[in-house]
C-alpha cells in the first residue's frame, strides 16, 4: 500500500481487502459483526464513514485478526487455531468473536486474541456465549 495512506484510509482499505480474500459480500461482513449495516460497511470501505474504536474492534474481531493487524500495512492472516464464538448481549446483538482466550469474570467477559483484547463486555449483559467453529488444519 502506498505510504501515504492516512490510518483511517489504511484500515478501510485493509477491511476491503480481508473481506474480498475471503469471498465475503458486504452483507455478509455486517452480519458477522452483529450489529452493522452493509451500508456502514461500504461508507467504511469507501472513506465515507468515520471508524471508531468500536468498529475497528469489530472488524477485526470479524476477520480473526488484531485491531494493530488492520492498522498495518499488510493484515495478519487469521489465526487458523482460533475458535469462533458466537456472543449474544441484551440489546439483542449477536456477533462473531475470534478469541483464543475467554474470560467470563463476574464483572466483565474478557475475550483475547494472541494477547490483544478484541472484546469486552459486562457479565451481566452476556446473554450466552457459543462456541461456534474450532477452526484447525482441517477446517
Amino acid at each position: 500500500m502506498p505510504e501515504s495512506l492516512t490510518a483511517a484510509e489504511r484500515v478501510a482499505a485493509n477491511v476491503k481487502a480481508l473481506r474480498v480474500q475471503r469471498g465475503w459480500t458486504q452483507d455478509q461482513l455486517a452480519d458477522r459483526m452483529g450489529h452493522k449495516s452493509p451500508m456502514a460497511v461500504w461508507g467504511t470501505e469507501v472513506g465515507r464513514r468515520r471508524i471508531t474504536v468500536n468498529d475497528l474492534v469489530d472488524f477485526a474481531a470479524a476477520f480473526g485478526v488484531t485491531p494493530e493487524s488492520l492498522m498495518s500495512d499488510t493484515p495478519e492472516p487469521a489465526d487458523t487455531d482460533s475458535p469462533v464464538y458466537e456472543v449474544t448481549t441484551d440489546d439483542g446483538t449477536t456477533r462473531a468473536i475470534a478469541a483464543d482466550t475467554v474470560d467470563p469474570g463476574e464483572t466483565w467477559a474478557s475475550f483475547s486474541l494472541r494477547e490483544t483484547r478484541v472484546f469486552l463486555a459486562p457479565t451481566a449483559r452476556i446473554l450466552g456465549i457459543r462456541l461456534i467453529t474450532e477452526e484447525g488444519p482441517d477446517a
